[in-house]
């Protein structure tokens, strides 16, 4: 019974949740970002960026979260300034990694609490970003798109237990 029960939770902290998270248009205070992690820079058709942006809510009394994670993509062209970004999470107390996986694939590593402390990994699936800007360019037909891109991208949370 008690290995059962073990299996069971071991088996719970590695369910994933996948949620389709919208752009969003938020504006954050420049002295709030704690970092910055590039994951994609090509400057072949413009300057193409595609960064995590921790920002740092600062201390707090209590157990509040203290960080912010947002994905920022921009594609700046001469002809067109494209961006967007979008709130991965606000339940981060710490910012552990970040790395791109493969193309338009992107994980984030955060310790959170929920009930007890965790290592939570959200994978973002940024495909359609990509995607939804080349759309938006051929709309504009060669004119200026200075724009916020209104797109998505799906993020799937996984956790385990904080060893520490």
């Amino acid at each position: 019974m008690k290995k059962a029960i073990m299996i069971l939770t071991a088996l719970a902290s590695l369910a994933a949740t996948a949620k389709t998270i919208p752009s969003t248009t938020e504006k954050i205070s420049p002295a709030s970002i704690n970092r910055v992690v590039p994951l994609v820079y090509k400057t072949t058709e413009g300057v193409v960026k595609l960064n995590f942006i921790v920002t740092d809510h600062g201390l707090s009394t209590d157990v509040s979260p203290r960080h912010t994670i947002y994905l920022g993509f921009s594609n700046y062209q001469e002809m067109g300034n494209v961006e967007s970004s979008f709130k991965i999470t606000d339940e981060a107390y710490e910012f552990i990694s970040a790395r791109r996986v493969s193309a338009g694939i992107y994980e984030v590593v955060v310790r959170e609490y929920q009930d007890t402390m965790v290592i939570a990994t959200y994978t973002v699936d940024a495909t359609k970003v990509f995607a939804d800007e080349k759309e938006l360019r051929k709309k504009c037909g060669g004119d200026f798109c200075d724009t916020d891109l209104k797109s998505s991208v799906i993020v799937t949370r996984q956790e385990k237990a904080d060893k520490n």
